[in-house]
């Protein structure tokens, strides 16, 4: 039934919603770490985000018989009607509500739900507001505008549990990395007893149509105790994770980011080191506006008859980019594939007078619409670019793992090409410039780069669904410099002042 309810709506539809369903045999393995939690079988179930029931059906599965009582939630009468008929006879009622605007009037035992996936843009901004609101006069804490319906859903939910009742959500990994995850990471270290949260390999998609990696996460609605110990599992099943350690909750507000709590390495996160951030800016390659106005081809800057002094070497996309290393020729990039940034900041009368073809040229994207967009328009004149410095290394901030197993690859770029956003420009702060310029020295850092070990990288970035993985520059420049070559120029460096 699932399945053809789903046929029945668009891909768009759903994803606006965050309408992604767990499957039957996730929710099994889900509901028999709760007989771990919650031995007694006699309890009362609430779900905010019912769907079709698979969690009611995966609790009938484990448990053997349904729950004492059952209180659903579904918004969407598409899911909640058939919903209806298929359940009416398991002291189960569902009522085609919003969850989030509802007030409990009894409590449950346990909640267990995977609430909608809708990205913050989907929500309206004044029911974002009112969340807001309610998460801060309800937790006392303050929710990024960025957050995504599943935030809320979380932090709002725990009142309608009785006091130590269990909680157990299948949510994004994301709210352990991302800035805006702040808010449930301190409403899960502060305010309830997180017992367990179990990360999935990413390339194992727990939803075959959600580009997102998932992760389960367990607590109990009772303040912890300062001893208290959480488990952070990941690999294999809830139940029989392949890896887990035990993390104070106490230590929980003082980390940034959880990801590295799922490593067995004690260093990780440790303060200190060197990083890569003491010896390189971190930069994303330039956002134009509009990449199929700005990037020109060879052919398509001839056709147009546009000087060279408008167009500067970018790098394509990493896709084209085969090998680590980009000769220069005469300051271009040896590769198959040349592209030309067009930049101009001549005022419109003296570009329409002195380069007529150029004019013609910047006329048509006028024409497509390209000033109107929302880069573009923020600047003067909109067919300029931001100025930048070519940078002797770059990284594609994107990976999903190439033939040799590699998530990121470091880029030796010999030529003058700057990059446009898909790539992090690493470029030598000042105490290192002089010697980072010297040839042998910069090829022997960039192999150190390309030595960091994949679960280094994988630990600092985010994760998403299908082994896709990101690094910001900040993320970049925190990864420890540990390689031997980063300590001989600090040694070097240091020398230099006296």
């Amino acid at each position: 039934m699932q399945l053809a309810l789903d046929a029945k709506k668009s891909h768009l539809a759903r994803n606006e919603m965050g309408q992604f369903s767990t499957p039957f045999s996730l929710a099994c393995d889900i509901m028999r770490r709760i007989t771990e939690l919650w031995p007694a079988r006699n309890a009362s179930l609430l779900e905010p985000a019912f769907g079709t029931g698979v969690f009611l059906s995966a609790f009938i599965e484990v448990f053997g018989l349904a729950p004492r009582r059952t209180l659903g939630f579904e918004i969407d009468p598409h899911y909640a009607v058939p919903a209806k008929e298929l359940w009416h006879d398991a002291n189960t009622e569902l009522r085609c509500l919003d969850f989030l605007a509802q007030k409990p009037n009894e409590a449950f035992d346990m909640l267990v739900t995977n609430p909608p996936y809708s990205r913050h843009h989907h929500i309206p901004g004044e029911t974002k507001s009112r969340l807001q609101r309610e998460v801060f006069a309800e937790t006392g804490v303050k929710i990024s505008g960025l957050a995504g319906l599943y935030c809320h859903f979380l932090m709002l939910s725990t009142k309608w549990l009785k006091p130590g009742g269990l909680s157990c959500w299948l949510v994004p990994c994301e709210f352990m990395e991302v800035n805006y995850g702040t808010a449930v990471r301190q409403y899960l270290a502060q305010n309830v007893e997180l017992l367990q949260i179990h990360r999935f390999k990413p390339e194992d998609l727990q939803f075959a149509d959600a580009l997102v990696s998932s992760c389960v996460v367990v607590f109990r609605n009772r303040k912890p105790a300062s001893s208290h110990l959480a488990t952070f599992s990941s690999g294999g099943s809830v139940c029989r994770p392949d890896r887990q350690r035990q993390v104070s909750v106490a230590s929980l507000s003082a980390t940034g980011k959880w990801t590295h709590l799922f490593s067995d390495d004690e260093e990780s996160g440790r303060s200190g080191e060197t990083t890569l951030g003491d010896y390189f800016t971190v930069k994303r390659g330039i956002a134009t506006g509009d990449n199929g106005f700005f990037i020109l081809d060879e052919k398509t800057a001839a056709r147009h008859e546009i000087p060279r002094r408008f167009l500067r070497p970018i790098l394509p996309s990493p896709r084209y980019v085969k090998g680590d290393i980009i000769e220069s020729d005469n300051g271009l990039p040896s590769l198959d594939r040349r592209e030309y940034l067009f930049d101009c900041d001549l005022p419109e009368d003296v570009l329409k007078r002195d380069y007529p073809s150029t004019w013609r040229y910047v006329c048509e994207g006028r024409e497509r619409g390209v000033p109107d967009g929302y880069i573009c328009s923020r600047r003067t004149p909109w067919y300029s670019c931001e100025r930048r410095e070519s940078a002797p290394i770059v990284v594609p901030y994107m990976g999903r793992g190439d033939a040799d197993g590699r998530l990121f690859r470091f880029i030796l770029n010999e030529s003058d090409a700057i990059t446009t956003n898909v790539y992090l420009m690493l470029y030598p702060k000042r105490p290192f410039a002089k010697q980072f310029s010297d040839k042998a020295v910069l090829s022997e850092i960039w192999r150190s780069l390309n030595e960091i070990p994949p679960e280094t990288l994988v630990s600092s970035g985010r994760t998403y669904g299908g082994g896709l993985h990101k690094l910001e520059p900040r993320e970049l420049m925190q990864i420890p410099a540990e390689a031997d070559v980063f300590r001989r120029q600090r040694v070097l460096q240091q020398a230099s002042l006296f």
